[in-house]
């Protein structure tokens, strides 16, 4: 291995550590970025929550609160009218239309001042009559105690609730509240009414997702009473038959709070609640949203983030992979070609060839001929120049004939009658295409090596260049020996097996015919499957054609045109 090679070799493997490295310092980059990220969104995501559950919770105490004083200022206007004497009021038939306007009321029935109960025809006296909290209301020491509150000046109307139950079925909570009125005479007149805080907070959360079109599903909302007890929670809806749920937790919360304020935002380990007490009504709501829906949703942004890394990573890695390829074929082509432009210029710069055409040139000067002199010079010095000054891969055709014609020429004057050239170019051909450099003049030669040289007689060889619709065909044919029907099944099988993928053995095969293998194997890397060489059996001779596609010139081309003219 010579030290230049050595050198890229060591530079190539520097430059892939380097990518490597990079590639790591920006993955290590992209999962820092993204877990500050992540932190900071669950932050902002637990500020939205929080704004979310304060609207969310002030809606709820109006939702529940809001039908209890529409029915305290229904009830307080029935007791005074009926308390004042009017014989109109069908106290009974009241109480019903209450009960049509409040979907939330269950029960209701008064007590009027004489001990007169009127019950809504919805309410069953016998179950009236032994609920707990109504005997105790109707007891001397209660209406004694409310007797005094009025002689003492307090408001002759008002309102307390009562411990809240479960229904006897067990599927829903009820809140009693008793309203009174005091009569100027001092007589206490009751209405006792009983809402359905489930039902109530059934109606919030249809209401508040049809109005703000909210998911519902992840919050919870808790009814504490004084004490601390749950009450009712979204997690008996829909209805089930069971025991309420308690939620001890959330009582002890209660207890290390101060709700004197309004309302209080907690952070807890399963949970970030809002709690917000009513004080009229002696309930305490909270209503809550698990931790780990806030913090599911900013790992699920961290996995896209972990992911989407991933994916960069393995892009890389095969766009690494694939420039490495394309590298090594790159280095392979690239010693074909110099090897190939070795292998032309060794046999145009052999001594045999230069020493043969300069006695044909001293043959033609002590002739006296200088024009034919002259030309064979000129023809002599651009294919020097081509072969020693000409870096591009891809030439004009103009400029492979002119090569072709010029290499000819100067066979023509050492054969002289023992060849006839024919070059037939038709009008279907551009002038303006390009073709692989190469891939045509050696043909030529091999006519004259494996034709003129073994053959004792006078040889036709020529070119046909015609176009086609796979692109340009170039058809390149002697009639020569040829060779047997063995060489042409091997030399067949050898271009069919040869494909645009090198091998390092490629590079070093020596015996025959690797100049047909040399240039098919170019032309497969320069331009893929379907092009190439493709022998033509013949009866006599030998017949090559070449397969290539329409490339055209550039720009730079064009303006140097004038380099590229046929002799």
């Amino acid at each position: 291995m010579s030290s230049d090679e050595l050198f890229k070799g060591q530079a190539k493997r520097a430059w892939n550590r380097i990518l490597a490295v990079s590639l790591s310092i920006l993955i290590a980059i992209i999962l820092i970025l993204s877990w500050f990220w992540v932190q900071r969104s669950t932050l902002l995501l637990l500020e939205n929550k929080k704004q979310f559950l304060q609207v969310y919770t002030e809606n709820l105490q109006t939702t529940i609160f809001s039908p209890i004083e529409k029915a305290a200022l229904r009830v307080q206007m029935l007791l005074r009218v009926h308390e004042q004497g009017d014989q109109n009021l069908d106290l009974e038939q009241e109480l019903f239309d209450l009960r049509l306007t409040s979907s939330s009321l269950d029960r209701s029935w008064i007590v009027s001042s004489s001990g007169t109960v009127f019950y809504a025809p919805n309410v069953n006296k016998t179950v009236t009559e032994r609920n707990p909290w109504w005997e105790a209301y109707m007891t001397e020491e209660k209406i004694g105690m409310l007797k005094l509150l009025g002689s003492r000046g307090f408001s002759s109307f008002g309102f307390e609730v009562a411990e809240a139950f479960r229904d006897d079925l067990n599927l829903s909570t009820l809140l009693p509240v008793a309203f009174w009125y005091r009569t100027e005479d001092g007589g206490i007149a009751f209405a006792f009414l009983e809402f359905n805080l489930t039902s109530l907070l059934i109606q919030h959360m249809n209401s508040y997702q049809v109005g703000f079109g909210e998911d519902l599903t992840p919050i919870e909302v808790i009814v504490y009473d004084r004490e601390g007890i749950a009450l009712e929670s979204s997690r008996n809806i829909p209805l089930q038959v069971k025991p309420m749920l308690q939620y001890h937790q959330d009582s002890q919360v209660l207890e290390s709070i101060d709700l004197s304020n309004g309302m209080v935002f907690a952070r807890e380990d399963s949970y970030v609640s809002m709690f917000s007490r009513n004080t009229p009504l002696g309930l305490t709501f909270s209503t809550r949203i698990p931790w780990r829906k806030i913090v599911d949703q900013s790992r699920k942004n961290y996995v896209f983030i972990l992911v989407l890394a991933g994916l960069i990573s393995i892009v890389f890695i095969v766009v690494m992979i694939a420039f490495n390829k394309m590298y090594r074929n790159l280095r392979r082509y690239e010693a074909m070609q110099a090897q190939s432009r070795f292998e032309v210029l060794q046999a145009r710069m052999n001594p045999h060839f230069l020493f043969n055409t300069l006695d044909s040139l001293v043959s033609i000067v002590e002739l006296g001929n200088k024009k034919q002199s002259l030309e064979a010079l000129r023809a002599l010095s651009y294919i020097l120049h081509f072969d020693l000054r000409e870096r591009r891969n891809e030439i004009p055709l103009l400029s492979e004939l002119r090569y072709i014609r010029n290499y000819v020429h100067l066979q023509e004057i050492r054969y002289k009658d023992w060849v006839h050239f024919d070059l037939d170019i038709q009008e279907s051909v551009p002038e303006d295409i390009r073709i692989l450099k190469y891939c045509v003049q050696p043909l030529v030669e091999n006519c004259f090596v494996h034709g003129v040289y073994l053959r004792q007689k006078p040889i036709s060889i020529s070119v046909v260049m015609l176009c086609d619709v796979q692109g340009l065909c170039v058809r390149v044919h002697d009639d020569g020996p040829g060779c047997s029907t063995e060489v042409f099944a091997d030399l067949q099988e050898k271009l069919g097996r040869t494909t645009s993928s090198f091998s390092e053995q490629a590079l070093h095969v020596r015996g025959k015919h690797i100049g047909l293998l040399n240039i098919h194997q170019r032309i497969l890397y320069a331009y893929g499957e379907g092009y190439g060489l493709y022998l033509v059996a013949e009866q006599e001779g030998f017949t090559v054609e070449v397969r290539l596609p329409f490339v055209y010139r550039s720009e730079y081309e064009e303006e140097n045109r004038k380099d590229v003219q046929v002799l």
